[in-house]
Formats: structure tokens, C-alpha cells, sequence
């Protein structure tokens, strides 16, 4: 079992909930769900209080770098920008968020956002917070379609495993992977324990170099050097 990074995140929004656009050099996002909630104790629950939850808000407050491209701002930070000084339907948005990596844990609602600087320092990168604030149901939607990079394999041990035998490997973007290879060899098999971890069985060959390259829908990785066992 792994431990997922927080980065992992990426948030989108739209004026219409069908055309989205993601907003970059988010450094920080924080996504809750808070209850509201009653006091549901009787007589019947012999002694014991009981809460049932009334209502439901939701919210996610995001940090970001100003980024800008031959001096025009970041679309996505621009939407967010317009409707600092707005009311109403143009003080809304709506916002998408999901794995940046598979797309999945989606989920989308419509919010009230604020938009303000947060660090203006001499030395400071300029950064804004944007809070969304919900203005109805947030929802758990289906997997967002995702490029993702070709694989980036970092290291495999241990060195000079033989036929049989599980290798290790790390790196980045191992979601989706389709296969792995032992110089020109696929593996004997493969499990990817997480987007950063494979473990490889070693297929027959004889001993020596055997470069270790990893394959997904985009592409094929950098070789890395390895020296497999018979």
C-alpha cells in the first residue's frame, strides 16, 4: 500500500457546466463537505443520543501561482478574475475536480467564488486564493478523460534478479500501463501497485544488460540501464 500525493488534484471550471478549462499553478487545494446537524436522541434510543444530519455545504478554497502566456492571463484564473466584481448568476461558476493521473474521484458542483491576492510581498511570487463557496449539490461524476504522460521509469532493484524473480520498479505515470520490458523481453509478468510502482517478474532470458522500459496508450519510457540474472 502506497501514500498518495496531495498534488495529485487538478481543478477546472466553466460558466456553463459543459466547457471547461483548468486552472494552472495551483499549489494548493482544499476541497470540505461540512454537516449540519440535529439532535435526533428519543426515548427509544434507551439512553443514547442520536444525530441526524439536516444539511449539507460544500466548499474548496485553491491557491495559485498568476500564470500568464505572451502576457495574457491564465484562462482558467481569468474566469475566476471576472467575477470578483460581480453578483448574481455572474458571481457563480462551476467547478470540476479529479486525479490528474486517471481522471477518477470526480465530482462537480456550482459556487459562489471570491477571488483575492494572497501573497504580494517584494519577494513573493504573486499568488491568488480563490474560495468556492457551494450554491447547490455537489456531485460525484464519472471519470474524467485525462492525457497522461508517458511513463518515467527511475530506478529497479533489486539488481541482477533472475527468471522468476520480482523487480521493483519507480518512477511516474504507471496508470494504464500495457506493458513492461526486460531489454527486448516483455516481463513474465507485471503488477502496478500504484501510479508511481510496478513490480515486474523477471521473464527466461540469459544473464547480462537488459534495459527496463514502460509502456502506456501515450507512449514508451527512457531505458534504464539493469543487468538481469539467467
Amino acid at each position: 500500500m502506497t501514500t498518495e500525493l496531495a498534488r495529485r488534484f487538478r481543478v477546472d471550471v466553466s460558466t456553463n457546466g459543459t466547457s471547461y478549462v483548468q486552472i494552472k499553478g495551483v499549489n494548493d487545494f482544499n476541497p470540505q463537505v461540512n454537516n449540519t446537524e440535529a439532535d435526533a436522541s428519543a426515548y427509544d434510543t434507551d439512553g443514547w443520543g442520536s444525530t441526524e444530519i439536516t444539511l449539507k455545504n460544500w466548499s474548496a478554497s485553491v491557491k495559485t501561482f498568476v500564470r500568464t502566456e505572451a502576457g495574457v492571463l491564465d484562462p482558467g484564473i481569468k474566469l475566476c478574475r471576472d467575477t470578483q466584481l460581480q453578483f448574481g448568476d455572474a458571481a457563480r461558476l462551476w467547478v470540476r475536480t479529479y486525479d490528474r493521473n486517471t481522471g477518477k474521484e470526480a465530482r462537480e458542483g456550482r459556487a459562489i467564488v471570491s477571488y483575492n491576492r494572497s501573497k504580494s510581498g517584494v519577494t513573493d511570487l504573486d499568488e491568488v486564493q480563490i474560495e468556492f463557496k457551494g450554491d447547490g449539490p455537489l456531485l460525484d461524476i464519472a471519470d474524467v478523460p485525462v492525457t497522461v504522460p508517458k511513463p518515467v521509469v527511475l530506478s529497479a532493484s533489486p539488481d541482477g534478479a533472475t527468471a522468476g524473480e520480482q523487480v521493483t520498479i519507480t518512477g511516474a505515470n504507471f496508470v494504464g500501463v500495457t506493458g513492461v520490458k526486460f531489454g527486448a523481453t516483455n516481463a513474465a509478468s507485471y503488477t502496478v501497485v500504484s501510479a508511481n510502482t510496478i513490480v515486474a517478474v523477471v521473464p527466461a532470458g540469459t544473464a547480462g544488460s537488459a534495459v527496463i522500459t514502460v509502456t502506456n496508450a501515450t507512449g514508451t519510457s527512457d531505458s534504464i540501464p539493469y543487468t538481469r540474472g539467467a
